[in-house]
């Protein structure tokens, strides 16, 4: 009981988080004179990519040559996010500007097609290598090559990111909260106020997981479910919450470009950084659950690439990543996953 109360509150915590997250990193990339793309894809990502980066960290660092309970969380965790991300982020979104239509004057989401595809370009081929990479048996000394190669593929990814100009046009509408708790001017907001409220949200974030692999282990001991597949579905629920709710946020001011930003420069981080942790610290033997998420992300993310041509994105489009998802949880019983 005890587990399943702290489960259901990480929830509430990482809501509040994300409200003051995606407020300061709006401040922060208008004091840094860094690009919205940038902002959305980069700072806003890795932020509020923490918590699901820190639950196979802890499950793998913490518990190393355990082959039990916790590797099949880590594992399953990282395999999840990006399954969560291409599925039901984009559902999400599909139901925001639905129900924001009124307010939004229309059903689209307006995405620069340059910008969207530069992400998924990235994270099509990254994701789908090692989804193969998990078919093999790589030795430890080929796995910690290429996950020494994917961190290198980041760090190119973030110097393409910084490189972006900032729109002379790009303006923040919302003062920054601390600000006004302050009593502040929190349209000129103090640099280091942004600095306290960016590390405040991200804190919070992560209070938010920080006994999230426990209490999942517990969860499904006495469930007598399989802790790999519960995290696999779980865990993402949970941690992606951040990306989620950032970008019904930024929906709701009509800032699609940031939304959707927040979600596929997310992708990028997701298959990259956990990913390489993943091969360091596991033999990256994927499971037949695990490999029919990864088989449905690169399926879903494909349909939201063909769907960019013309820089926007229809509901039905966004929420067809639901009914991915739905097949996929269907697909998990039929082969007795659980």
């Amino acid at each position: 009981m005890t587990h399943a109360l702290i489960f259901l509150a990480s929830f509430f915590v990482i809501l509040a988080g994300s409200e003051l997250f995606t407020n300061g990193v709006e401040w922060a990339g208008e004091k840094l004179g860094v690009a919205e793309a940038a902002v959305g894809s980069l700072l806003a990502a890795v932020g509020t990519a923490l918590p699901e980066t820190l639950i196979p960290a802890v499950a793998l660092l913490t518990n190393w040559g355990d082959s039990g309970a916790h590797r099949a969380v880590g594992t399953g965790a990282i395999i999840g996010a990006p399954l969560m991300l291409a599925t039901v982020a984009p559902f999400v979104m599909g139901v925001a500007v639905f129900g924001y239509r009124k307010r939004r004057n229309g059903t689209l989401l307006e995405v620069p097609c340059r910008d969207a595809r530069r992400d998924l370009n990235f994270f099509l081929p990254i994701f789908l290598a090692v989804i193969l990479f998990g078919l093999g048996h790589l030795n430890q000394a080929a796995r910690e090559g290429v996950a020494v190669a994917l961190v290198l593929v980041y760090a190119i990814y973030c110097v393409l990111m910084l490189g972006i100009q900032r729109s002379a046009e790009a303006k923040v509408e919302h003062g920054l909260y601390l600000e006004i708790i302050a009593r502040g001017n929190p349209q000129s907001p103090r640099a280091w106020l942004v600095l306290i409220q960016v590390i405040a949200g991200t804190g919070t974030i992560l209070l938010g997981a920080e006994q999230f692999v426990d209490s999942l282990v517990h969860i499904a001991s006495h469930a007598h479910l399989n802790p790999g597949v519960l995290s696999l579905i779980v865990s993402p629920f949970a941690t992606e919450l951040p990306e989620k709710y950032n970008s019904v946020v930024w929906i709701r001011r009509s800032k699609d470009h940031l939304a959707f930003a927040n979600i596929s420069g997310a992708m990028v981080f997701q298959a990259c950084i956990p990913v390489a942790l993943g091969l360091a610290f596991t033999p990256w033997h994927l499971s037949g659950a695990e490999l029919l998420a990864g088989v449905v992300a690169l399926a879903a993310t494909s349909i939201l690439y063909l769907n960019l041509g013309n820089g926007a994105l229809s509901t039905g489009a966004l929420m067809f990543g639901g009914v991915a998802y739905v097949c996929f949880l269907i697909a998990l019983v039929m082969l007795g996953g659980f």
